[in-house]
């Protein structure tokens, strides 16, 4: 990986390009998008010692904010990089506005949904493949956590942080990043709070993730456990800032963890354990079907991995038109179909994947 982050630097290019993240979105697609982030993002309002300019017009009410971060979190979990790229800077902005003009509880809880904010531009842009713009976004969104003073949102950016930098693959830093975070919050799985069992639960799930990656397959299987406790304790699936946790996603985690691994009839089996009146937000249930479709691919199930894709399809088409993973798998499955106009063929058409 070190080889890799080097030919990275010297191409000018994410390391994510060069080992094929799946969740990298076709550039053609994003230009746009990544410019109305990337100044909200780095905007002149955040570097010490220049002047804020404030928003013309009358700043909109903590109420108006709560409801605009809702819609945008329920538009991020949906996989929708075009609105949210028109939704974030004004929410941006109207948020900064409000947490630095605000005092008192005013001020701190303006803050929290700052970081949220934050949190989403940060995820979009690590999602378009800019990872650099991701880690930025993160810093932005831990400085507004802490000044909230919300050490449960300090440790979900933390966990978001060991994505982006697992998309960067810097394996042991993405690890570290999301077990320093658990252990900062380590909860009581008898007495604490659900929320923060589940945000400790991510945290696991984070570092199992970086362990899948770097192959080491035991040190996967802890974090999963560990996970897997977590879940149980919290008992209903729930989302936790935007996130999903709960009995399904930690089903979800471990058949995307043997899929990594090349265990693909392991993956079948665990699949049977997922709660059939489980819930994960759209995007997540997508990426769990194009999982299931590369072990039944890789089995021989060329049917079944037929109906996960047309499945992935039909949860969420937006992200499914984007996802660069997803368009493999329909490619080759495509390609192993013996009918032309076959359902996987029909729908490599209607992603635009040619085969």
């Amino acid at each position: 990986m070190a080889t890799l982050t080097a030919l990275a630097r010297a191409l000018d290019v994410e390391v994510s390009v060069l080992v094929g993240q799946p969740s990298t979105v076709r550039s053609d697609d994003s230009t746009s998008l990544v410019l109305a982030i990337r100044e909200a993002l780095t905007s002149l309002d955040d570097f010490p010692g220049l002047p804020s300019d404030v928003p013309e017009g009358e700043l909109p009410s903590l109420d108006d904010l709560r409801r605009a971060l809702s819609h945008a979190e329920r538009v991020r979990l949906h996989g929708s990089f075009t609105e949210l790229g028109r939704l974030l800077p004004g929410l941006i902005a109207e948020t900064r506005a409000v947490a630095r003009g605000s005092s008192g509880d005013d001020q701190v809880e303006a803050f929290g949904l700052l970081s949220e904010a934050f949190q989403i531009a940060a995820t979009m842009m690590t999602a378009l493949g800019k990872e650099d713009l991701g880690y930025i976004g993160l810093m932005r969104a831990q400085e507004a956590a802490r000044a909230s003073g919300n050490k449960l949102l300090e440790a979900m950016n933390s966990s978001w942080l060991s994505w982006v930098l697992l998309k960067q693959g810097r394996l042991d830093d993405a690890a570290r990043a999301a077990v320093v975070a658990a252990d900062r919050i380590e909860p009581d799985l008898v007495r604490d709070q659900s929320s923060r069992v589940a945000v400790w639960g991510v945290l696991m799930l984070r570092a199992a993730s970086a362990s899948v990656r770097g192959q080491k397959a035991d040190r996967a299987d802890e974090f999963l456990s560990l996970a897997r406790m977590a879940a149980s304790r919290v008992g209903a699936d729930q989302s936790i800032y935007a996130t999903p946790f709960g009995p399904t996603n930690a089903v979800v985690a471990s058949v995307n963890a043997a899929v990594e691994l090349g265990e693909y009839r392991n993956a079948l089996s665990l699949a049977r354990d997922l709660p059939a009146e489980g819930w994960v937000s759209p995007t997540w249930k997508a990426r769990y079907k194009i999982d299931l479709a590369i072990a039944q691919a890789a089995t021989r199930k060329i049917p079944a991995a037929v109906d996960s894709l047309l499945q992935a399809e039909a949860i969420a088409p937006d992200w499914m038109r984007h996802h660069a993973l997803a368009r493999d798998v329909v490619r080759e499955v495509a390609e192993r179909s013996k009918r032309r106009h076959s359902p996987v063929q029909e729908l490599a058409g209607r992603l635009h994947v040619e085969v």
